[in-house]
């Protein structure tokens, strides 16, 4: 009975806690917030981006931005977050996978997440970008491209103008499976471009344990203010609604 008292006062704590795990999700973000406006008690230990990649110079706040070198395709500046995990971590230490699951902080439909923010040079978040985790086990991130669709139902205001390119020379299905698509949605104020992966290169192989996760399954979403990047290299050709 001691030692349930303990988890049951955490899960007490949880239930009382849950609105500040009720995370603002960057799906939420007003583009053209300053920096200083940005939801700093729940996104947290801001770097520099590697363009919706691993993180790489640690800033001591968002406001340090501009350490962080301008994309040429864009010209704004990536800062790479996450969402607060504490509570996610409390869960841990219990072992209660539900609780897990229900405060996981840095996963969108089960699959790890990798978040960045889009800053123009006056501080203003004029984008962010989302990307799956291509460090997730293999099992979980051969299913990460399915995301891709997922994320198409979460904007709305216009179509959905979608390519699937074609194979080029080494391109090769993973299991029967070939996913290569590009799409993009315009609306009045915004440019969205979304990409879906799963296929395996040149030089990827399956048939042995050694080189099982060689391939890649993956979606990545950006998401751009359209009057910030109507006249820059990414979004010109999409200016127009």
């Amino acid at each position: 009975m001691r030692r349930l008292v303990p988890a049951l006062a955490f899960l007490l704590l949880a239930s009382a806690g849950a609105s500040a795990q009720s995370t603002e999700r960057i799906f939420n973000l007003e583009l053209g917030t300053p920096v200083a406006d940005l939801p700093t008690d729940q996104w947290v230990y801001p770097f520099c981006g590697t363009n919706g990649g691993p993180r790489s110079l640690e800033l001591t706040s968002f406001a340090d931005f501009a350490r962080c070198r301008a994309e040429p395709a864009n010209g704004l500046h990536e800062v790479w977050f996450i969402y607060d995990d504490e509570w996610e971590y409390i869960a841990r230490a219990y072992r209660d996978p539900v609780e897990i699951g229900r405060f996981s902080a840095n996963i969108f439909y089960e699959q790890p997440i990798i978040t960045s923010l889009l800053i123009d040079d006056a501080g203003l978040v004029q984008g962010y970008r989302m990307t799956t985790d291509p460090r997730a086990p293999t099992e979980i991130r051969e299913l990460a491209y399915n995301l891709h669709n997922i994320l198409k139902s979460q904007f709305s205001g216009a179509e959905w103008r979608c390519e699937d390119l074609p194979r080029v020379t080494g391109e090769e299905p993973v299991e029967g499976v070939f996913f290569k698509q590009d799409c993009v949605m315009v609306t009045g104020d915004r440019f969205i471009r979304l990409e879906g992966r799963l296929l395996q290169r040149p030089g990827q192989f399956r048939f042995a344990e050694i080189t099982a996760g060689e391939f890649e399954s993956t979606a990545r979403l950006e998401v751009y203010n359209l009057d910030a990047v109507k006249d820059a290299p990414c979004c010109q050709a999409f200016a127009q609604p």
